[in-house]
């Protein structure tokens, strides 16, 4: 028996959860016992500024884009289930899927340019399962209109 796309969305969405839930764990995303480390996050804590009239720090956008990044990611993760769902009542999934491939595409050059491995792993699962939903077929489809 052939899988069908929405089995494969479903596993997209378990990877991405994983994805969000590990760059949430990861916080403050700094290692923090290595004095180089420490000095630079204390810079970051030290160095206020204005922006658009609030008072913030290097720092305090450093853990805004951190924790952005944590609910961006954990709402792909949501819309590639709910996206498994579409699939299974219709073939009209995979606009949105071909979206969602080209975002974890895009993430993955990110980390293998700018961060490291494991999240380059991670969006490369989630855009293979992605691929492979694209070349199933939903579980119905519907009569062409």
């Amino acid at each position: 028996m052939q899988t069908r796309a929405p089995l494969w969305l479903r596993l997209a969405a378990l990877i991405a959860a994983l994805y969000a839930a590990g760059h949430t764990a990861g916080m403050p995303w700094t290692p923090s016992h290595e004095l180089p480390a420490q000095a630079v996050v204390a810079q970051m804590q030290g160095v206020h500024f204005s922006a658009a009239g609030s008072n913030r720090s290097y720092w305090d956008f450093y853990e805004g884009f951190g924790l952005a990044i944590s609910a961006l990611l954990t709402v792909q993760a949501v819309l590639l289930w709910q996206l498994a769902g579409v699939a299974r009542d219709t073939g009209r999934y995979r606009g949105m899927a071909v979206t969602h491939l080209a975002g974890f595409l895009l993430l993955g050059a990110i980390a293998a340019r700018y961060i490291f491995a494991l999240p380059l792993w991670l969006a490369a699962g989630i855009g293979a399962c992605l691929v492979i939903a694209l070349l199933r077929p939903p579980l119905r489809t519907l009569p062409a209109v």
